[in-house]
């Protein structure tokens, strides 16, 4: 992330992430996140749907069928354990965007945490707000 500062992640987005972990519970839920990203903030505010196929122990979708330019980041779920990226994870995180977020089990916001490409844990820049409400106001 380097010159990013800061993270703005849709609250709504989030809200309708962790409901779909939670209807997939006990298997994992897996999307590719879309928004923009400038000099010093990233903006997570849509959702970019990919088909998937997923187990308790994982979820597997072909990276062909993406264009992954307009990937800014991936969330998944992990339905037992912390969210905490796995082995497989981290070389996810390096293929594929620049933020990633796992849910653990329950889902709720304060189970979920925000990485970087490399792994390292960025929840702290990661700001969680209504972005479509505010930029409907500001038009």
């Amino acid at each position: 992330m380097s010159g990013v500062k800061r993270v703005e992640f849709d609250a709504r987005l989030l809200d309708s992430l962790l409901e779909a972990s939670d209807k997939n519970h006990p298997d994992e839920f897996f999307a590719m996140l879309g928004g923009s990203i400038d000099a010093e903030t990233i903006t997570i505010d849509s959702l970019i749907v990919v088909p998937f196929e997923a187990s308790d122990s994982g979820a597997i979708f072909d990276l062909l069928s993406v264009h992954t330019c307009d990937v800014i980041g991936t969330f998944h779920s992990h339905p037992y354990g912390d969210p905490v990226p796995s082995e497989d994870d981290l070389m996810l995180f390096k293929r594929l965007g620049a933020v990633h977020a796992i849910a653990a089990y329950p889902y709720t916001p304060d189970r979920v945490e925000f990485y970087d490409k490399s792994g390292r844990n960025i929840t702290p820049v990661v700001e969680v707000r209504y972005t479509a409400d505010e930029e409907a106001n500001n038009r």
